[in-house]
């Protein structure tokens, strides 16, 4: 019988040193993670708790032009360029010579996976919705193999909406369509019968504010409504400015809009 246990006990010895062998490997082999974070737009309260969280765990950064922007949150952890587009997905464009983009390129990938295989959590900084017009999507497709996350946060779009105290599908308008400001290509078409449809318009950063309102002018009502909401989640520099296509030139006259969404449609009109 003492034999028996004897035998027991070894057995159950062996198992628990394999256990702590196979615990020991796994935690080795430990892959990190790669994360696309929010920072929310606008004012630092508007970042998620799970975005705080992710950041705090993170072992290094990428911000757009390579600098400590948040130096609250990363400290004196190492940060890096994620650069304007750079790994094209999405319509942007990087903002460097070919031969500078593929440099930073090759550059980020060895210091992304380098990292992650050493067990590390590298976190990409963007503002608003990374999802919407995000400049750094591209490293999602990038990077698909190392399973990254988006971390979301509150977009412009949001912080928009609740500026301008409107319910953007009301009534009549039961869809918005996001999109960026060009009349290029006979677009202005497109987004002339989308208004007159009943949808509500939502253009991020019209570059050529005059062209746009002069194209939409000559397809919708001088009366339509329309909105800006400038530097949306930003209290001491929000501003709203409520107008229509026929007082909206000069409604923004010598105003310093700065980062903007324009509305149209009626689920604006004041």
């Amino acid at each position: 019988m003492s034999g028996n246990k004897k035998i027991i006990k070894a057995v159950l010895s062996y198992m628990i040193f394999c256990l702590i062998l196979l615990s020991g490997s796994a935690a080795f082999a430990a892959k990190g993670t790669l994360s696309l974070v929010s920072m929310g737009t606008g004012d630092p309260d508007n970042m998620t708790i799970r975005a705080k969280m992710t950041i705090d765990a993170a072992d290094l950064f990428f911000t757009m032009r390579g600098n400590n922007s948040y130096p609250e949150l990363i400290k004196d952890k190492p940060v890096y360029a994620a650069e304007h587009w750079l790994f094209g997905k999405g319509g942007g464009k990087p903002r460097r010579s070919n031969e500078d983009s593929e440099k930073l390129r090759n550059k980020n990938r060895k210091i992304i996976r380098d990292a992650v295989a050493a067990g590390k959590n590298v976190v990409i900084l963007d503002n608003g919705d990374p999802s919407i017009f995000g400049p750094h999507i591209g490293y999602m497709d990038e990077f698909s193999d190392l399973n990254p996350v988006i971390v979301p946060g509150i977009s412009s779009f949001n912080a928009a909406n609740a500026a301008l105290k409107a319910n953007v599908v009301k009534g009549n308008a039961r869809a918005v369509m996001l999109t960026l400001g060009s009349v290029e290509n006979g677009r202005d078409e497109y987004l002339a019968k989308q208004v007159s449809d009943g949808v509500t318009l939502v253009l991020f950063m019209v570059r050529d504010m005059d062209k746009f309102i002069s194209a939409m002018s000559a397809k919708l009502p001088g009366d339509t409504p329309a909105a800006i909401v400038s530097n949306a989640g930003s209290q001491g520099d929000e501003k709203v400015i409520t107008a229509n296509l026929n007082t909206l030139k000069a409604k923004i006259s010598g105003v310093k809009l700065g980062s903007f969404l324009l509305y149209m449609g009626e689920s604006v009109r004041p």
